[in-house]
Order: C-alpha cells, then sequence, then structure tokens
C-alpha cells in the first residue's frame, strides 16, 4: 500500500475542485493507492463516510465502473448520518443500549399529533386529526433541529423574549416547553429514541472510540461541509486518524483574504471555513486530491462563480478585485471563466420547462453522453416530466410522484370521497373511472355501463344523498338500458354497497379499524374476473407505497384518539400527500432529475440548473408555525441564512461544471418574478467585467433554445378563425316535427336544432349541479297541478295554506335540502298568497279552470309532406262565453308581448293555434280569449299577470290572441317551407336582436372565433 494519502501530519485534509467528477476521482484514487490490481481485496477494509445514501450508492457504482470487467471488491460505504450501531465500524452489540432504536417517522407524526390534539382541546379549539398531523410535521423537524444542534433549555426564550412575543408565538413556547418534558419520556416509554437524537449518539460513540483507540483500517470522510455537529466532530476525529482523511467538495482554498474574513452564514464557504479554523490551519494548507489537478478552463469557471458570490461586505471593491484578475491571468479571464455556461431565461413557467426538456433531449443524441437536472421546485420537474413525454422519454426524477397521483393512491382517496358523501355523482365518476374498480366483473364491462349510466342517468341535480338514490335511477326513466347492462349495474352497486357498509360515517374507531375497513372495501371493489383485488391494488410503485401508509395506520396509531370517518379522510389525506412514489421501472439511464441534497457529489457531463428565481432557489424562509426566526437565533439553532449557505454551496458546486444551463422565468403565475440572489449577482459582475453586451453574448447558449421551444407547438400557419357553420343536411335528414318550445329555438338560432335534432348531440349537465332556478320551476308547476286538480270546482278556504305545503312536499322530492327550504317555503308562501287572491279574483269574473297540464299535437300540411308539431300547455281557463284563456306559469322572466308578437317567442300564439283546432288537445278546443304570462317569482310583491295580447299603448296595440294564434301558425309554415327547401343552412344564432339565451352549442359551431373575427359579428345579420 502507497503511504501518499496518510504519511504527512495530521490533520488531513483534502479538496477536490468542483469540476471534478467527485466521486469517480475518489474511486479512482483509492484503487491505485492500495493497488486494487494486485490485491482485489484491499478495498475492503477502508471505511469511507458519504453525506447520503445517494452518495454512497453512486460511490459503489464509481468503484464497480473503475473495476470494468476485473474483479469490484467494494469498500465499506457508509451515509454519514446512518451508520448502524450493528454494522461495521461497530462490533455487532458493541453499543447495545447506547442507542436505542430510532422511532419511524410515521410514528413520531403520529405522536406528536396526538400532543397537539390535546393541546388545541385544553385551549377549546377543533383543529382535527389531519390538521394535527399537518402541524406534527415541523414540529418533528424542529425536534430534530434541537437534537441536531443539542439544545435542550428552551427557557432562555422565556427570559429573552416572553414579554415581547405576540400570543400565538408565547401559546407555541409554552407547549414546546411541555413537549420537550413529555416527548423525552414517552420516547423512553417506547423503548426508542428520535432520528437525530440517534445519529447524535451514535456518531458521538464513533468519535469517543476513535479518540480512545484509532481503527486499524483507513477511514476517509468524503463530500461532507461539516454543517452538522455531530458530522463536523466525526471528521474532525477522522482527520487526525493515523489513517484518516476528509475530503471536502469545492473548497475555496484560494480566496483573498478580505473575501475568506467577510464570509457569513449566507456564504458557500461558511460550514467548511468553520471546520478549517476548528485546526486553526491556513486554508491554503487544504491540500488538492492526488491526481485531480485543475485545468484552467475550470479554474477560472470556479473562480468566477467565487467571486459572484463574494461576502456582501467584501464587494465594495468588486472592480478592483476584477481589474485585478484580469492583470493576473489575462484580459479574456471572464469570457474564458464564463465558456460552457449559459442563462437562459424563458417568459413563463411552461416555457422554462419546455426549454429544459430541449436540453434534456438533446442530450440523448451523443451516445454516452449523460445530463441531470437540478431544481428544488417540484412542480416544474413534474412539467419537464410532462415535457419529455412528448419525445417518448420517462425520466427518473428523484422526488417522484406524489402518492395521490398514482392509481393505487387516487382510488384509496376516491373510496374515501364516496364514503363520506355517496350520493355524490362526481365522487362516484373518479371512483368509477378509475382503472382498478371492477367490483369483481370485467373492467371493459364496468367502464362502458357506467360511462352510460352516469352521462345519461346521473347528470344534473345530484340523485341524493345516498348511494340507494343512485340505485333508483335505473328505474327506466332516465336512462334506456339493455337488461344484460342493467343486471351489470345492479351487481356493481350491491357490491359497492356491500363493501362499504363498514364505513360508517358516524362510528367512532380507532385509526387502525378504519385502516383495516378501509384496505378490505378497496381489495373488494378492485377485484376482477380471474384477479383478486389485493394483487390489483397493490401492485407495482404506487400499490406498494400505499400499502406502506395503511401499514402505518394499522401499526403505529395506537396513541391518537378514536375518530370518525371524516376525521379518518383527512389523516389518511394527509399522509399521502406527503408521501413521494419514485420511478422504479422504465426510466431513461442517461437522464436524471434531482433535488439540490440528492445532486450533491453526483456529476454529469450536461447540468442544468432550473428555477432559479428568489423564493424558489434558494427557497423562502417560509413560515415556521412553532419558533420565529429570531427564537431560532436565540436558542442558537441553525439560522436561517446558513440554509441558503448550504443552498448556495450546492449552486456553486454545480454552476461550476464543464457544460451548465441556468434557467428562469421572467414570470410566473403572470406577474414577474426576481431572479436569484445568484444569478443577480452573476450577471453584476460580468456585466461590470466585460460590459452589459459582451456579458449578454457571453451568457447567450450556443442554440437557441428559447425560440425552438417556442416553435414546439407552432402550427406553422398563422390563426385563421373557423368561418360561420353554414350545414345543409338532405330534406330527408331534417326533423319532421318539434316541440313549441323548441320553435323559439328553431327561429333564434336554427344550429342547435340541426345540433341536437339531426346530429343527435345532447347537452350534458353538469354532475352534481346545484338545485337551481330549474328545479325551483320544476317543482312549481307540479305544485301547482297537483293542488288546483282538487280545486277544479271550490277553492277551499285554507288554499293558501295548502299550497305551500304541497309546495314543501315537491321541494324536497326535487332534492331541495332542509337549510334550503328556509328561503324556499317562504318564497313560495309569498307567491302562493298572490296566486290564491288572483284565483279568487278571476273566479269571481266566472272564469274556471278547464285544463292543467294538457299535452297536445297538431298536424300541419305542408308542401314537403306533413310536419307535426307538439306541446303542453300549462293551463287553460275557460269564459262564460266558451272562449279559453291560454296561461303560462314563470317562476323567472317572461318574454316581452312585443317579442311574442313579432315571433321570436311564440309559445303562446302556438298554444293557441293547436287549441282552436279540434283533436289537437284530447276532448278539448276553443277560441283564443286572452295569453297570460303569470309569474310567480316569490318576491315582495308574490307574483304578477302580464297579458301578451291586446297590450301596448293605444297608438301601436298588441294583436288580439286569435290574430296572434294566425299569425304564429302562418311564420310557422312559411319556417318549414323555407327549411323543406336543401338550400336552406342551418344559421348560428344569426339575428343581433333575438338570440337563443342558452347557447349550448355555440362551442360546438366554434362562434367565439368566427364571431369574434373582422366582418364576422353578428351585426348586420337578420332581423
Amino acid at each position: 500500500m502507497s503511504e501518499s494519502l496518510f504519511d504527512t501530519p495530521a490533520p488531513r485534509l483534502f479538496t477536490l475542485p468542483p469540476q471534478a467528477d467527485f466521486l469517480r476521482s475518489i474511486a479512482r484514487r483509492l484503487r491505485l493507492e492500495f493497488n486494487v490490481e494486485t490485491h482485489p481485496d484491499a478495498l475492503t477494509r477502508v471505511l469511507i463516510l458519504t453525506p447520503t445514501r445517494r452518495a454512497a450508492k453512486a460511490l459503489g457504482d464509481a468503484f464497480a465502473e473503475e473495476a470494468g470487467n476485473g474483479v469490484a471488491l467494494l469498500p465499506m460505504i457508509r451515509p454519514l448520518g446512518d451508520i448502524d450501531v450493528d454494522d461495521p465500524p461497530f462490533e455487532p452489540g458493541e453499543l447495545a443500549g447506547i442507542a436505542p432504536p430510532a422511532v419511524s417517522a410515521s410514528r413520531r407524526r403520529f405522536e406528536l399529533a396526538r400532543l397537539i390534539l390535546a393541546k388545541e382541546a385544553a385551549l377549546g379549539r377543533e383543529i382535527g386529526i389531519g390538521g394535527a398531523l399537518a402541524l406534527a410535521e415541523p414540529l418533528g423537524a424542529l425536534l430534530d433541529d434541537l437534537a441536531t444542534e443539542d439544545v435542550t433549555d428552551l427557557s432562555v426564550l422565556d427570559e429573552a423574549l416572553q414579554e415581547h412575543l405576540p400570543a400565538d408565538r408565547r401559546e407555541a413556547v409554552e407547549f414546546l416547553n411541555i413537549v420537550g418534558t413529555i416527548w423525552p419520556m414517552r420516547l423512553k416509554e417506547l423503548g426508542l429514541v428520535d432520528s437525530a437524537s440517534r445519529r447524535s449518539i451514535v456518531l458521538g460513540a464513533l468519535v469517543e472510540r476513535w479518540d480512545r483507540q484509532a481503527p486499524s483500517h483507513p477511514v476517509l470522510v468524503v463530500g461532507s461541509t461539516g454543517s452538522i455537529p455531530a458530522a463536523r466532530d466525526v471528521m474532525r476525529c477522522v482527520a487526525q486518524l493515523p489513517q484518516g482523511a476528509v475530503v471536502l467538495p469545492g473548497f475555496d482554498w484560494d480566496a483573498d483574504d478580505k473575501a475568506w474574513d467577510h464570509i457569513d452564514d449566507s456564504h458557500p464557504q461558511w460550514a467548511m471555513q468553520a471546520f478549517v479554523n476548528d485546526f486553526g490551519i491556513h486554508r491554503k494548507q487544504v491540500r488538492q486530491w492526488p491526481g485531480s489537478a485543475e485545468e484552467a478552463p475550470a479554474r477560472a469557471r470556479r473562480r468566477v462563480i467565487a467571486e459572484s458570490l463574494r461576502p456582501a461586505k467584501a464587494t465594495d471593491d468588486w472592480l478592483d478585485r476584477v481589474e485585478q484578475l484580469k492583470q493576473q491571468y489575462g484580459d479574456d479571464y471572464f469570457a474564458r471563466g464564463l465558456d460552457g455556461l449559459s442563462l437562459i431565461e424563458a417568459p413563463d413557467l411552461l416555457a422554462e420547462a419546455r426549454i429544459c426538456a430541449l436540453l434534456l433531449r438533446e442530450t440523448l443524441d451523443t451516445p454516452g453522453k449523460t445530463a441531470i437536472l437540478v431544481t428544488p421546485d417540484r412542480g416544474l420537474a413534474r412539467r419537464v416530466a410532462a415535457e419529455m413525454d412528448r419525445f417518448g422519454v420517462r425520466l427518473d426524477d428523484s422526488g417522484g410522484a406524489a402518492l395521490s397521483e398514482t392509481h393505487s393512491g387516487a382510488f384509496l382517496l376516491r373510496l374515501l370521497d364516496v364514503a363520506e358523501d355517496p350520493g355524490s355523482v362526481v365522487a362516484l365518476s373518479a371512483l368509477w373511472g378509475s382503472p382498478l374498480f371492477a367490483a369483481g366483473l370485467e373492467r371493459g364491462l364496468v367502464h362502458g355501463v357506467l360511462g352510460k349510466f352516469e352521462a345519461e342517468a346521473l347528470r344534473g341535480v345530484r340523485p341524493g344523498r345516498e348511494l340507494a338514490a343512485v340505485r333508483a335511477r335505473l328505474d327506466g326513466k332516465y336512462v334506456d338500458l339493455f337488461d344484460d347492462d342493467r343486471a351489470a349495474i345492479e351487481t356493481i352497486l350491491t357490491q359497492m354497497q356491500a363493501a362499504m357498509a363498514p364505513l360508517e360515517p358516524d362510528e367512532a374507531l380507532p385509526a387502525a379499524v378504519w385502516a383495516e375497513r378501509h384496505a378490505r372495501a378497496a381489495e373488494a371493489l378492485a377485484s376482477s374476473v380471474g384477479r383478486e383485488g389485493a394483487v390489483r391494488l397493490w401492485a407495482g410503485e404506487g400499490g406498494d407505497a400505499a400499502a406502506g401508509v395503511l401499514r402505518e395506520l394499522l401499526g403505529e396509531t395506537e396513541s391518537l384518539p378514536p375518530m370518525r370517518l371524516f376525521e379518518y379522510a383527512g389523516a389518511f389525506r394527509e399522509l399521502v400527500r406527503a408521501r413521494r412514489v419514485p420511478p422504479r421501472l422504465g426510466v431513461h439511464p442517461r437522464l436524471q432529475v434531482l433535488g439540490p441534497l440528492e445532486a450533491r457529489l453526483i456529476g454529469a457531463d450536461r447540468i442544468v440548473l432550473a428555477g432559479l428565481n428568489e423564493g424558489v432557489w434558494p427557497a423562502g424562509l417560509g413560515v415556521d408555525p412553532w419558533l420565529s426566526a429570531g427564537m431560532r437565533r436565540v436558542l442558537e439553532l441553525g439560522a436561517p441564512e446558513r440554509r441558503h449557505g448550504l443552498a448556495a454551496h450546492d449552486f456553486a458546486q454545480l454552476a461550476c461544471g464543464a457544460e451548465v444551463f441556468l434557467t428562469r422565468a421572467t414570470k410566473a403565475d403572470g406577474a414577474p418574478t426576481v431572479a436569484s440572489r445568484w444569478v443577480w449577482r452573476l450577471k453584476t459582475l460580468v456585466e461590470g467585467a466585460m460590459g452589459r453586451d459582451a456579458a449578454a453574448r457571453a451568457l447567450e447558449p450556443a442554440e437557441p433554445y428559447a425560440a425552438i421551444a417556442r416553435d414546439l407547438n407552432a402550427p406553422g400557419l398563422g390563426p385563421k378563425p373557423a368561418p360561420k357553420p353554414e350545414p345543409r343536411p338532405p330534406v330527408s335528414a331534417r326533423p319532421r316535427g318539434l316541440s313549441i318550445t323548441e320553435i323559439r329555438t328553431w327561429v333564434r338560432d336554427p344550429y342547435s336544432i340541426y345540433a341536437r335534432r339531426i346530429l343527435g348531440i345532447n347537452r350534458l349537465d353538469p354532475a352534481d349541479m346545484p338545485i337551481g332556478p330549474r328545479e325551483r320551476g320544476t317543482a312549481l308547476h307540479d305544485a301547482l297541478q297537483e293542488a288546483f286538480e282538487n280545486w277544479l270546482e271550490v277553492l277551499p278556504e285554507d288554499a293558501e295554506a295548502q299550497l305551500v305545503e304541497v309546495s314543501r312536499r315537491h321541494l324536497v322530492k326535487a332534492g331541495f335540502a332542509p337549510e334550503e327550504l328556509v328561503v324556499e317555503v317562504p318564497r313560495f308562501a309569498r307567491a302562493a298568497r298572490w296566486l290564491v287572491a288572483w284565483e279568487r279574483a278571476r273566479r269571481a269574473e266566472g272564469i274556471t279552470i278547464a285544463k292543467l297540464e294538457i299535452k297536445g299535437e297538431l298536424t300541419l300540411d305542408v308542401p314537403g309532406g306533413n310536419w307535426v308539431l307538439n306541446g303542453r300547455s300549462d293551463r287553460f281557463d275557460r269564459h262564460g262565453d266558451g272562449r279559453i284563456d291560454i296561461i303560462d306559469y314563470k317562476t323567472g322572466g317572461a318574454a316581452a308581448p312585443k317579442e311574442v308578437a313579432s315571433g321570436f317567442d311564440p309559445q303562446l300564439p302556438l298554444t293557441a293555434a293547436m287549441a282552436r283546432e279540434i283533436g289537437a288537445f284530447k276532448d278539448f278546443s276553443g277560441e283564443p280569449a286572452g295569453l297570460y304570462y303569470v309569474r310567480l317569482p316569490g318576491n315582495a310583491k308574490g307574483g304578477e299577470e302580464t297579458r301578451i295580447d291586446e297590450a301596448g299603448p293605444a297608438k301601436s296595440p298588441t294583436p288580439t290572441a286569435a290574430e296572434m294564434a294566425d299569425q304564429a301558425i302562418a311564420d310557422l309554415r312559411e319556417w318549414i317551407n323555407r327549411f323543406d327547401n336543401e338550400a336552406e343552412p342551418y344559421l348560428s344564432q344569426p339575428r343581433a336582436k333575438y338570440v337563443n339565451d342558452y347557447g349550448d352549442y355555440d362551442h360546438l359551431a366554434r362562434r367565439g372565433e368566427w364571431a369574434s373575427a373582422p366582418g364576422g359579428s353578428d351585426e348586420g345579420g337578420e332581423t
């Protein structure tokens, strides 16, 4: 074995420059150092401590790759913060009893949630288990910080700040004091310890052991900056071992004295400066790792990045420093330092994601070339992954997808949504739409029959509040199904009711019981023909993670109080929200998406640093619900600025790569963003050193990636608005009859008739529509029909009270909830008061009710063949002379007399015309006397009668009812003849003034395009 690494006096501190492949350099040198070619097992005695698990795995891969086809016996590689007391460097049982097992993250979260619930209950507040779990997460992080910094006494907060704190912070301090007492006792009772405390205990024991007796084998700590006190102690110990060495990542050994002396907590070098100062040695005594000589371009890049991140207090002579570097290394020093570094500023977040995807995809054009995308922004990472789908590339994303976005996680969540609200069509549709939902049948059959059932029978106002109301929609009134399909839906609903029966919302049960019932229900509904539900549900990446959440709820929630279903659902949602599922299969081996922590020590040929905006990278300080920044400083916990310093070190290391792209979005959600302080400082430095234009050219990428990304979705042609649709179907395809209400639509918007009656496209209501005017109007008509059917001869004295009671019943039947009836019943009572008075007055004039809610049909003989007009009348009244009044009830607005007379709302005149023809209405006919709208809005006035015929001032009177009926039939005949000509198109709302109110088919006609185009408006159309 060569003595080159350990033949110098302690402390042995080394560094590797940022542009070096850190882990490969370590592996290559150690293989040479220990002469692995001759002694293949020599490395097995070496212990290497890395900062993260990912780095440990990557280092093992580097050793294996360096071995090539030869033997690769690896050294002992351990993450510095995750050393097990039963693994080397410890002997089995050596520290038994010193380091109890660590409490799992989930158990600790449940235990802390219990304490939070108790606190809120003592204060008379209701927070819910989901809310308690949400607060338990930052509380656990705070406990880790306290353990990491070895802070056990919080009384200093009482003494220094208590009187100055707002009430919520004083309450937090009091609670933390309680937690500081109770939590250690609870851990002792469980025989466990916090993971951060355990790490400190184990590392402390390791330091004590090695201080007492140095290990007989080499030990190296590589890649750690020493920001964690316990890890820093290990590094201090290892650096002084006879066979020990510490390799620092990107140590700035050649910084000038002024910059070095002004380093603060927000600087990339703060942790390593503190570590080196502990030894009392000069920074230049930190040696280069053997075989890692820094080439001139790499050194220029490192120096430019270091100068851009110069401590704020040392920037007063920035320009002097620039000139000094130019004199020392040449006028083009900064240009050379920026060679291979590009800055791309995208107009928005989506454009940034597309640019990043292009940069990754371009990498694959070069065989063997690798690339990593580093960003702390999970939203940006997801958008980049989505953009890569267009190239057929699945990314290896270390952050993974949320469990709620996987099939298994979404299925379990949707099941709870239905259990909480079984009558919700939105919840049911989401559950039925899951590829895991089969309910014991073939998935294809289930998808087909439930899709038809949901679209035709369940849209609009929800059927009810229970699953039984959904089943009632199979009665044939709402949807026409084959017998086999109806039987399949019956089977599915029966299976659902059986599976979900144990999920009784009002029971208070332990979380473990709910979890078991939840899992059993999910397995039952996920089963299909030939495959058990458990096999389908728990398979794959998402299934494994979902099973892990339920295992935690089954085995670690005994501390939580009994809860009802909605509380369990809230807790489950909170746990699923926080669980990430990294991809395992199908990812590209040369591309990775990493967070800044995972990217430490990981190298690649191309590095993309994305999301470089303030508040994203570096992240904002955020809001700690337990301790403010000032309180943390008093406790001497790591200042929030230190996190910025660590983030700055990650940025500085990565920005020194050979090929680096920095990206940011200039706008987010339509608002301007602020560039990351590191980007701003870099631009400021190079503009000062090179001039604004030269700096812009130096940072500009070689390819116009922003323009290419913009053109990816460009159609290649300029936008061309769609023309006005003018469909001309053959006469044989045109309807030979319409209802009276459809005539109004036909006159105003022929295209709607074309879409509905010829193309067969029906409007699909949203699911779970709120109760509205349509349902109120239907309930009113049904109530009036029922009441007046019994009052044809005599109007009772308590007619008003009876009418209100009948309306209440029909409002309930229509789906109005009790809280809505509080508004609706008084509204109808006002309408009933006016209506009964109006009815009494008419009867006093000798006018009686003749027919209610009667259907009719009239066949018109026209040149193109018989044409059928059909309709329903709300009410016919008979005068003493035999003439009739045609009455239509309205709960909303009614057409103006002029509008009816001009033929644009011909409902009442056409009804009158039908009533004149014997046989149009069964056993009823008569000459029209009057056309009436009876409005019943239920306002302060109650109601209002509007007569359509013979209305208006004397100078312009409206025609009589008989004249209006004659004109309406004549207009209809003319309209029929017009559309019996194949050359007549079905135009979309051709009249500027009289348009269809609803426009259900405007999107199909693409009206928004041509109506807004030059020359495409409705002006100048038919009137």
